[in-house]
């Protein structure tokens, strides 16, 4: 929380503003450049609503500042909060600087609970743990002092930056004004199961998996043996 980024905080693994072919929104891990193992930490900024309330224990009044920022945001729904706000410029719409991720993870949501529920009861979940005999059988290990001796290495961090927001000015637009009718123009649409492919005639097939429904043909009947697309005038 000592770097300001120019967005609210709470950064942690979520789901992100890309869909794959079921418009189910993709999730992976997002962290703080210098503290994870993982590259390019600092090309994406996701903030999550859960990975803000998991430190109401110990910021209650920022935790609470935050939520109203994320509010703000747009980030509250019918059912809660939201489950993140993806900020990285390359999946944003023109001229949009932010896309709330308008979905809910149940273990997300139990989170945002459970630190809720520590909060109230003095932190009741880290009694029930230590509560546990094969915790009890270790809790040694919790007791290591650290060590005095220590071999530090300089190693080269992650410069972090504001995010910048790049215009959509240097686009270069081609405009085609003849058309070449020697050339056949088609377009294919398909899913896991099932494909069509319509050509600019409007002739064209379709296909379940291996099984033609439409049958192509390279014979002189071809227009017999595909589908057809006709506009009623």
């Amino acid at each position: 929380m000592q770097i300001n980024f120019g967005i609210p905080w709470g950064i942690s693994e979520a789901a992100f503003n890309l869909k794959d072919l079921n418009s189910n929104y993709q999730y992976k891990a997002f962290g703080v450049p210098w503290l994870g193992l993982k590259r390019g930490l600092a090309d994406e900024m996701v903030v999550s609503s859960y990975g803000t309330i998991l430190a109401i224990t110990d910021y209650p009044k920022e935790v609470l500042s935050n939520l109203r920022r994320l509010e703000k945001e747009g980030m509250y729904g019918k059912y809660g909060f939201y489950e993140s706000i993806d900020y990285t410029p390359s999946r944003l719409p023109k001229g949009k600087n932010r896309a709330v991720v308008e979905t809910y993870m149940a273990h997300h949501q139990a989170l945002i609970l459970l630190s809720i529920d520590n909060l109230i009861n003095n932190n009741i979940l880290q009694e029930r743990f230590m509560k546990n005999p094969e915790i009890q059988a270790i809790d040694i290990l919790l007791q290591e002092r650290m060590p005095k001796d220590m071999l530090i290495t300089k190693d080269k961090k992650e410069k972090t930056r504001k995010i910048k927001y790049t215009g959509f000015d240097n686009y270069v637009e081609v405009a085609y004004t003849k058309i070449d009718e020697n050339l056949r123009k088609a377009n294919v649409i398909a899913n896991e199961d099932y494909m069509i492919c319509v050509n600019d005639k409007g002739e064209g097939y379709s296909k379940y998996k291996d099984i033609l429904i439409n049958k192509y043909k390279e014979t002189k009947d071809i227009s017999q043996r595909n589908i057809f697309l006709y506009k009623k005038y």
